[in-house]
């Protein structure tokens, strides 16, 4: 699979496509998925991602139902494992934790990161689940898909 790139969606996008955080940006999101998937791109959710999507639906004003069906749809299809969706299994063990502390590819700990306002837990959490699974895999081109800035800088890895 090394000419198949791996997208992971980043909570920020997945808040968009269940109607939360930007409901005007759904279609520019949808859109670009869209054009992804026919590009061929695979997609992880990564575990943080659904835990935050979940925790916002749950505490948001709007919809809360409707949202939450939308995210239960999108856990279904991919837990399908077929295109264009890949299974991830995540461990939080020592290993995972160790490199969330040091705050992954980063350069920066997690207690900096965090101390200083750029980056949460929810986000290292991803960039360490997206360079294990890279680690892990024979894919080529694996990617953090976000609408934080700070995570997109850290986003790609191929």
């Amino acid at each position: 699979m090394p000419d198949v790139k791996v997208v992971m969606i980043d909570t920020s996008v997945l808040l968009r496509i269940v109607g939360i955080d930007g409901e005007a940006e759904l279609k520019e999101v949808l859109s670009e998925f869209e054009a992804r998937r026919a590009l061929g791109e695979r997609f992880i959710i990564p575990v943080t991602a659904i835990v935050e999507t979940g925790n916002r639906i749950a505490t948001s004003s709007g919809d809360r139902r409707k949202h939450a069906s939308q995210l239960v749809k999108i856990i279904e299809a991919a837990r399908s494992n077929t295109p264009p969706w890949i299974i991830r299994a995540v461990d939080w063990n020592e290993e995972f934790l160790d490199a969330l502390v040091a705050g992954d590819s980063t350069g920066s700990t997690l207690e900096d990161l965090i101390g200083s306002g750029r980056m949460g837990t929810g986000d290292v959490a991803v960039l360490v689940e997206r360079d294990q699974f890279r680690a892990q895999t024979a894919y080529a081109a694996v990617e953090v898909w976000s609408l934080d800035a700070e995570l997109r800088a850290h986003g790609s890895a191929s």
